[in-house]
């Protein structure tokens, strides 16, 4: 079940929202055993044995947090390596140990059996949340929970348990002690679940038909046209994908008084890598930044220490994404791009915008077709055709003209058009003219659920990309 099923938007959302509305404000802890059962529901779904794994994991962390509340004043340090250990272990044993075996048995020729483990749902999102909350209850910025129905519903609340974004503890505390629920945040939140809905049902699920078609030929079939086409498709897919059910996350979590931050900020209009990943993924690019990074001395230790310091987070990066090498290479990928701007800032060389624009939006679409491909071979072919297979014939162009159908080529415009803030600059615009402002941020609401409607119907549906991170 996901959040653009059917079972999900009118069965399962309806009924969770209308149980949690029915308890009384001050029942909170209620409304939070309510929302935790919906959640293992919810995550059940999927696979059984996934929710064992989950609460495991917390009840280990939650009592981590404990011990680390009783022992304030004393070394906790290998108790706080003993739980990173434990939590990094959950991730080398259920998501890349295959990876591990399958690269021992390539390079000494062995044949090592595999050990056949299905990655669990959002395993990376809700362990990466439980090592911020006892990373920050050891540097004691949190003060920990004795209250495991909180600590769970933040572990597994449904609303970004599979996708993110990764929500630290402090974010969420006050909400999960007493939340406030407002008609007007009731109401914002179900269009934020609709804008979300549509970003994932209309745009990104019809760009990932073209995106289909062309990661589908063969690389011997590939030339510019095809290469060019499925990557700047999956670029923008990707983007849909990911900050459509971040957005839905957010709506979710204002329907229900959780706060849930955001986790993208329009990062196709950067001016340079550095500043894309300060707009893409917003909350991974933090929860690096503040356990990984800086721990590791920052830029604190001379420009050497600063460098291998940002390919590490980079490499890192790029194999939380998945157990596969063409993850690890676009992570490196990325991490070198950063080096370079950080050289070139201190030469204070100053470039136009749409030069750097330009520059960033071809990197990006570039490390992309790295990120998509199944392996680096296949990777390499589209990348060695984006730049050499001018060799486009007619039998290519007749293949393209039957997937750019009219409402797909709609669809790729509307996507450049909504991976800027132009419509958000017209909506601020009319702040000062309330009644039309509501009547067209609610009308199109409206008119974007009917179209996702449709498109349900249709069985215009897709999985999303981020669920198997």
């Amino acid at each position: 079940m996901e959040f653009a099923s059917a079972n999900f938007i009118f069965v399962f959302l309806p009924v969770v929202f209308l149980l949690h509305l029915a308890v009384p404000a001050k029942f909170t802890k209620v409304r939070n055993w309510l929302l935790i059962a919906a959640s293992l529901f919810f995550y059940a779904w999927g696979n059984l044995y996934y929710v064992v794994l989950m609460l495991a994991s917390s009840a280990v962390n939650f009592a981590i947090g404990l011990i680390f509340k009783k022992r304030r004043d004393k070394n906790n340090k290998p108790i706080l390596i003993a739980a990173v250990a434990f939590n990094v272990a959950i991730l080398a044993v259920f998501k890349y140990a295959d990876f591990f075996i399958d690269t021992v048995n390539g390079v000494f020729s062995s044949e090592l059996p595999k050990l056949g483990i299905v990655s669990p749902l959002g395993i990376s999102f809700f362990t990466f949340q439980a090592l911020s909350y006892i990373i920050d209850a050891y540097r004691g910025d949190i003060e920990p929970t004795r209250d495991f129905g909180k600590f769970l519903l933040f572990i597994s609340f449904f609303a970004q348990l599979v996708q993110g974004p990764i929500i630290r503890w402090a974010t969420v505390e006050k909400d999960l002690g007493s939340r406030r629920m407002t008609p007007e945040g009731i109401a914002d939140g179900l269009r934020l679940f609709i804008i979300g809905l549509s970003m994932k049902l209309i745009l990104a699920n019809t760009l990932g038909g073209v995106t289909s078609f062309v990661y589908g030929l063969d690389p011997a079939e590939l030339n510019a046209a095809y290469a060019w086409t499925g990557a700047v498709s999956f670029t923008l897919q990707l983007y849909f994908d990911f900050a459509g059910y971040s957005v839905m996350a957010m709506g979710l979590g204002a329907m229900f008084g959780i706060t849930v931050p955001r986790n993208f900020n329009y990062p196709y209009i950067a001016n340079s890598m550095t500043d894309f990943w300060r707009r893409w993924h917003i909350t991974l690019s933090g929860w690096f930044m503040d356990y990984v990074y800086i721990p590791l001395g920052g830029n604190r230790k001379g420009a050497f220490r600063t460098g291998l310091n940002k390919v590490i987070v980079f490499l890192l990066t790029g194999l939380w994404h998945g157990a596969n090498w063409t993850f690890v290479v676009w992570g490196a990928y990325n991490g070198v791009f950063l080096l370079g701007e950080n050289y070139l800032k201190k030469t204070k060389l100053r470039l136009p915008k749409a030069v750097t624009w330009l520059y960033m939006i071809v990197a990006v679409t570039v490390g992309f077709a790295i990120f998509n491909s199944p392996d680096m071979a296949y990777a390499w072919a589209m990348i060695k055709n984006m730049f050499t297979g001018f060799t486009a014939g007619a039998e290519t162009l007749s293949a393209l003209s039957k997937v750019f159908k009219p409402t797909v080529i709609l669809v790729f415009v509307l996507s450049a058009i909504s991976a800027t803030p132009v419509l958000k600059l017209v909506m601020n615009k009319l702040e000062n003219r309330p009644v039309l402002s509501a009547v067209l941020k609610y009308g199109s609401a409206a008119i974007l659920f009917v179209l996702c409607v449709f498109f349900i119907a249709s069985g215009n549906f897709n999985p999303s990309i981020y669920t198997k991170f």
